[in-house]
């Protein structure tokens, strides 16, 4: 890919398309097992009208993951995607094939815990004990 042969990166900005663009190719063999599973079974898991208009997503600029969600069928897709500009073209390729797009997108401040939630001691200790490396 064109990101990888760029010198401007550094070795941790490498690595870390790298690990995305892993995270690409993983998901696309998983979308193929699926619809291979669901063939043999005789259950549409990602049924022809969604492989469409997911294929045509994962080959949009911007775009890092799409599929189906969940135990599949006809009722919801997922789209992963680096800036705004990548959504606003998903949301209107996919408004364009009927597809309903929600949009969210991350909080600049990250996960936070609402004051006052009884569960804050208990996730707020699980948090502190994770060890990146």
């Amino acid at each position: 890919m064109q990101w990888m042969d760029n010198d401007k990166y550094g070795s941790s900005e490498q690595a870390v398309v790298k690990a995305l663009l892993g995270a690409r190719q993983a998901l696309l063999e998983v979308r193929s097992t699926l619809r291979w599973i669901g063939e043999a079974a005789g259950v549409p898991i990602e049924p022809e009208p969604q492989t469409r208009i997911l294929d045509i997503t994962m080959n949009m600029e911007g775009v890092l993951l799409a599929g189906v969600p969940g135990a599949g069928g006809f009722d919801a897709l997922f789209a992963i995607t680096l800036g705004s500009s990548a959504r606003d073209r998903v949301a209107h390729a996919w408004s364009t094939n009927g597809v309903l797009p929600l949009l969210v997108a991350e909080d600049p401040k990250g996960v936070n815990l609402e004051n006052g939630d009884p569960r804050e001691k208990e996730i707020a200790s699980g948090i502190h004990s994770i060890k990146l490396e």
